[in-house]
C-alpha cells in the first residue's frame, strides 16, 4: 500500500479566498473587474484621501469586499424594517364615533356611559373571540418580512463578526 499525501491547491491559500491572479501574474476576469472597480473608486476620491494603488493589496480587497457585502445586508435589513413599519401603519384601525355632548344632560351622559360599559363587559364575558379579518396579501407580506428580517439580521451580524475578526488579526 502506497501512502501519499497530495495537495491540489495553492500553497498558503486559505479556505474561502479567491484567486484573482493567474500563475503567470495576469489577472483573471474577476480580478480585472475588481482592479477596475478599485481604480474607479479611488479616482472618485479627493487627492488627499486616495489610496496608493501602485502595489495591489489583496488583504485590503478582501476587507473591502466584506465591508461592501455588510453594507448591502445592512441596507436591505433597514429596508425590511421600514417595510414592516409601513405594513403596521397601513393596518386598518377601528374608529369610534364621537357623540354630540352639547345636547345631552349629565344624567343622559351617565346613562349612556353605563350602558356602553355594560355592553363591553357582556361582550368580554360571553362572546366568542373573533379573529380580525386579514387579507391574504397582507398575511403573505407579513410572513415574508418576518423571515427576511430574521435572515438579514443573522447575516448582518455574521458579516460584522467576520469583519471584526479580520481587523483583530491585522490582515
Amino acid at each position: 500500500m502506497n501512502n501519499e499525501l497530495e495537495h491540489h491547491g495553492i500553497k498558503g491559500m486559505r479556505w474561502g479566498v479567491r484567486r484573482y491572479q493567474n500563475k503567470d501574474g495576469s489577472l483573471t476576469p474577476q480580478g480585472k473587474k475588481r482592479y477596475d472597480r478599485d481604480i474607479r473608486d479611488n479616482l472618485a476620491k479627493k487627492k488627499d484621501n486616495r489610496i496608493d494603488t501602485s502595489h495591489p493589496d489583496p488583504n485590503r480587497w478582501a476587507r473591502e469586499d466584506l465591508e461592501r457585502s455588510k453594507k448591502i445586508v445592512d441596507t436591505s435589513s433597514s429596508m425590511v424594517r421600514q417595510l414592516k413599519s409601513m405594513e403596521s401603519e397601513t393596518r386598518p384601525k377601528s374608529k369610534r364615533k364621537s357623540m354630540d355632548l352639547s345636547n345631552m344632560s349629565d344624567k343622559e351622559m351617565r346613562d349612556r356611559i353605563n350602558r356602553e360599559l355594560l355592553e363591553q363587559q357582556y361582550q368580554k364575558l360571553f362572546s366568542e373571540v373573533e379573529e380580525p379579518k386579514i387579507s391574504k396579501g397582507r398575511e403573505c407580506v407579513t410572513n415574508v418580512l418576518s423571515v427576511a428580517g430574521d435572515v438579514l439580521v443573522v447575516t448582518g451580524s455574521a458579516l460584522g463578526i467576520a469583519l471584526s475578526i479580520k481587523e483583530l488579526r491585522g490582515k
